[in-house]
């Protein structure tokens, strides 16, 4: 095979050529010769190779000729090798993202979108005795008397209200070995156990025995940060993200960024277990 270079146009589409070799070969025309070239056209005509003797004109590949339909599977198959050679995991790249964006908000401005919660009542475990924004855990001969099919009726959870915004920032005083916080999406369901996950729809943090403080993701995450008495809780419906804060020294406990989206509408999600009578407390931060 014989490639006659004509103008230094040319010679700056070498591998273009090349590539069109490889598809005159392919396509069974081995015997060929080249009859004239341009920086746009070559044309070549079969020697017999293949029982005919047409000419054909094979556009070079370059910006002058990228729309006139001509594609090759040996350049297809050359691109594809170079991005999968230097084409990043986009696995990778998502963590990095993900661990760059946990150091994006502080609580000073995680507070500047604080939001009153109140409790939602209705949705109040039977055990749980609610006293304004305080929670906690009573004994069975002091059990509430409400409308079950609203409450949770076997976990001793409440829902909180809001307002809704596209970033809220809310804090609980939890001076007690056991609780759980965080948000819930309004449509979860609240009767028999529940599966803390985000794929389940609550995105929490836990604190058992004192001691033990863990995120509950798909896998539950031990938490190595010291145990906070007070836990400022931020939702980010624009980073998708919930971030909990130890609203005492401003230390990022944990960032879910997996968090809802704004059509998922979720809500403030309390619990202070059943170890004990000791509350739990939304507080105000305007007010301290």
């Amino acid at each position: 095979i014989i490639f006659e270079t004509i103008s230094a146009d040319i010679q700056q589409n070498r591998t273009d050529i090349y590539t069109q070799r490889n598809y005159l070969k392919n396509n069974h025309h081995k015997n060929w010769k080249s009859l004239s070239l341009s920086d746009t056209v070559y044309l070549v005509k079969c020697q017999g190779c293949c029982g005919s003797k047409t000419e054909d004109q094979i556009p070079i590949i370059g910006d002058s000729t990228k729309d006139k339909g001509y594609d090759s599977t040996a350049r297809q198959e050359n691109t594809l090798q170079k991005e999968t050679q230097f084409k990043p995991s986009p696995k990778k790249d998502a963590s990095a993202r993900s661990r760059k964006n946990t150091t994006e908000c502080d609580i000073n401005q995680a507070r500047s979108h604080e939001v009153d919660v109140t409790l939602d009542v209705d949705t109040a475990h039977p055990k749980l005795k609610i006293n304004g924004k305080s929670l906690q855990w009573i004994d069975e001969s002091k059990q509430r008397h409400i409308n079950i099919e609203n409450c949770f009726d076997e976990e001793p959870f409440v829902l909180g209200n809001m307002g809704r915004a596209w970033k809220s920032y809310w804090e609980v005083n939890v001076k007690k070995d056991d609780w759980v916080l965080g948000v819930a999406k309004a449509t979860t369901q609240k009767k028999g156990p529940l599966v803390f996950r985000p794929k389940c729809g609550f995105w929490v943090i836990r604190l058992s025995n004192g001691q033990r403080l863990k995120a509950m993701e798909d896998e539950e995450h031990v938490l190595k940060k010291g145990i906070p008495d007070k836990v400022g809780i931020y939702l980010d419906y624009q980073e998708k993200k919930v971030i909990f804060f130890n609203a005492v020294d401003g230390s990022l406990s944990y960032s879910f960024i997996n968090g809802p989206s704004y059509q998922d509408d979720v809500l403030p999600l309390l619990s202070p277990w059943n170890n004990d009578a000791k509350p739990i407390t939304i507080l105000s931060i305007t007010a301290t």
